[in-house]
């Protein structure tokens, strides 16, 4: 990721082009999806990839002709899933998953593709602040049938599905940093914004030795990995 940041702070120069010739500030309120994993020692299993919802509002401030200055907030759901696990009874299973809320702020600079209207870069920093975290879990089973006042059928059998939540705020950073970096095309004022997000400084979560969530006694962190894909519309003030 280390290079892929470098390569396109070398390329925001060369992609712009004269596209913000009105040198209006603009406001564009947004809704889209997420889909976001987490990885480090502190997860008890391999994370896998998890959808979620994000909105919220950007502020485009042209700088130039070529380059425009973009801040704003939203509020994403991110997190990670986990591979169905089975009991030691193998009638029952239990799929789990973790889903983090945060209220971020980015400040990114903005560059205009050569040749394509409409199409831009869009690089810079970001401040995430941790709004919630929990650990849902939902567990199948297959169970006796309940025939009324306390007595159940030793020959009947149903599935039975039970959800539990715990929160685990306690567990994540308050503040988190980032540097996005991404892809927008704005058609008729339409904005379709494509944007990865490398964690950097500390990670999301950081346990100490005396955490249930760390048994072997030594710091286990994770890593958050989010993509969001947003649609918007520009409204030129």
């Amino acid at each position: 990721m280390k290079k892929i940041f470098s390569l396109l702070m070398m390329l925001l120069p060369l992609m712009a082009s004269a596209q913000n010739e009105s040198r209006r500030v603009s406001l564009e309120p947004r809704v889209g999806m997420t889909v976001s994993k987490m990885s480090g020692s502190a997860l008890s299993a391999s994370g896998k990839w998890k959808m979620g919802c994000t909105a919220g509002v950007e502020v485009e401030i042209p700088l130039d002709d070529d380059f425009s200055l973009t801040t704003g907030g939203d509020i994403s759901n991110i997190g990670t899933s986990f591979d169905t696990q089975f009991m030691n009874d193998s009638y029952s299973s239990y799929k789990e998953k973790l889903s983090v809320t945060y209220v971020t702020v980015p400040l990114q600079l903005k560059a205009y593709f050569k040749g394509v209207r409409g199409l831009s870069a869009h690089l810079g920093l970001q401040a995430g602040f941790l709004i919630k975290a929990r650990d849902k879990m939902t567990i199948k089973s297959i169970r006796t049938m309940d025939l009324g006042d306390g007595t159940s059928s030793m020959y009947l059998w149903e599935n039975y599905k039970e959800k539990q939540s715990e929160n685990v705020s306690s567990k994540f950073r308050n503040v988190v940093a980032g540097i996005p970096m991404g892809l927008s095309y704005e058609y008729r004022n339409m904005m379709i914004d494509a944007t990865y997000t490398l964690e950097v400084l500390r990670q999301a979560v950081s346990l100490g030795t005396s955490s249930a969530w760390n048994p072997y006694g030594e710091d286990r962190t994770a890593r958050n990995y989010p993509i969001c894909i947003t649609i918007g519309y520009k409204f030129r003030l």
